[in-house]
């Protein structure tokens, strides 16, 4: 299938979903590498800014072991439970499942109570399914590449605990060990 045709997809849920009737949107920017993966810029409460792979096919958003050290010692994230996770290698793995207090995704977005699972070390971290229902309907669009979320609290609306001190922007440069994508697919797991 072409591209014509997603966008076309695209533009028949945009429709249908309410955001063409007037419901607010919030546009964020999205960067790219030139290839055909797309990243925003984000915030979390005490472990600063980064970029965030929008990935769709992931059922989960995704931070790694770093991201979690500062937010749990920053009382921002809260265990859930253990979820067998489905990598895109195929491989399954038990992997920890927490709630994010606080994400904000480019400077427009606040989503809180956000469900992420946690990766080894400094893995690549995640935009998914679990945060872009949460500010749902979204939309991407390519040309500029933007990804208009339409739930979203304004950033004005953040406590002092959660604002981070960090540059206003980080380059979307990634090292190669961190460019395998990683798909997660998850099933509860007693834990």
């Amino acid at each position: 299938m072409d591209m014509r045709f997603w966008l076309t997809v695209i533009s028949v849920v945009w429709t249908s979903t309410g955001l063409a009737d007037g419901i607010s949107r919030h546009e964020i920017p999205m960067e790219t590498q030139g290839t055909r993966t797309f990243y925003v810029q984000s915030s979390l409460p005490g472990s600063g800014q980064s970029m965030l792979l929008i990935d769709t096919g992931s059922g989960h958003s995704v931070i790694n072991e770093t991201t979690l050290a500062s937010l749990k010692s920053n009382g921002h994230a809260e265990f859930v439970k253990n979820l067998r996770a489905v990598m895109a290698d195929g491989s399954t793995r038990i992997v920890p499942l927490y709630q994010l207090s606080v994400i904000t995704i480019g400077d427009a977005c606040v989503i809180r109570n956000v469900e992420a699972v946690v990766l080894p070390g400094n893995a690549r971290q995640i935009l998914g399914i679990s945060a872009l229902q949460k500010a749902g309907p979204f939309g991407l669009s390519f040309n500029p590449p933007t990804l208009s979320l339409s739930h979203c609290e304004s950033p004005a609306v953040q406590t002092a605990s959660e604002e981070t001190e960090a540059p206003a922007k980080i380059p979307v440069a990634l090292p190669v060990e961190q460019k395998v994508p990683v798909k997660v697919k998850t099933a509860v797991t007693a834990g």
